[in-house]
């Protein structure tokens, strides 16, 4: 009986070891995004990496319009052109932008905003004002006068799978346990106490309920002298 409850608090405590591992664990990392545009320049540059654009960015009464579609592809969204009304679509992340060539008006997600400057058809492309798009996208814009520089920055929190799967056996767990709440039987007989501890622990862990069997004739101290093979403790 002592080597049965030794492996037992054993195998609870490796348990608990491990989940306590497990919790410490750091679950969360981050990755940032940068894009850096040069007005008058047509190289992009997307996390340290170039590329070419249809055309470069350019100055409109003090507001920066760019080429869009290539930018948004490389932020992660998509651009649909209605070539008879002259508007840009744009989707990122389940919010959409509409922007019409020469109107001061922008939806956002439907809802009308004033721009400063209206896109425009500049040397055969459409031309679009980038802050308002990366903005509305919640992307951060700076705006660097003296290189006259755009970068568009955004973070992104990105959660292990480790944790995501952890999480799920969790919850996988504790549905189990709400489920075999009171539909487990743990039967035991305890004449010293020592079965009776170990049977509430596994109750514990199991989530279980508890049975005691009790003798019809109480058990004396002789009973429970191991050393006489004729007491009833032997028996």
């Amino acid at each position: 009986m002592k080597k049965i409850i030794s492996l037992f608090m054993a195998v609870i405590l490796v348990f608990s070891l491990t989940a306590c591992a497990a919790a410490e664990e750091n679950s969360d990392n981050s990755e940032d995004f940068t894009l850096t545009l040069q007005i008058n320049s047509s190289i992009m540059t997307v996390n340290e990496a170039e590329s070419e654009i249809d055309a470069p960015p350019v100055i409109v009464e003090g507001r920066t319009l760019v080429p869009i579609r290539t930018i948004i592809e490389a932020m992660g969204g998509s651009v649909e052109w209605n070539d008879e009304t002259k508007t840009a679509v744009l989707n990122y992340n389940n919010n959409v932008i509409e922007l019409t060539v020469d109107s001061n008006t922008a939806y956002f997600n439907g809802t009308a905003n004033e721009l400063d400057t209206a896109p425009a058809v500049v040397s055969g492309r459409t031309m679009l004002p980038i802050r308002f798009i990366a903005e509305s996208f919640e992307f951060d814009v700076d705006w660097d006068s003296e290189s006259q520089t755009i970068t568009i920055t955004k973070s992104y929190e990105i959660t292990d799978t480790a944790e995501t799967a952890e999480a799920a056996e969790t919850e996988e767990a504790n549905t189990e346990d709400e489920n075999t709440a009171g539909n487990v039987l743990i039967v035991y007989f305890s004449a010293t106490g020592t079965t009776e501890k170990a049977a509430n622990i596994l109750s514990d862990v199991l989530n279980a309920n508890l049975f005691e069997i009790e003798p019809t004739d109480p058990y004396t101290d002789d009973d429970l002298n191991y050393t006489d093979e004729r007491q009833q403790s032997m028996s």
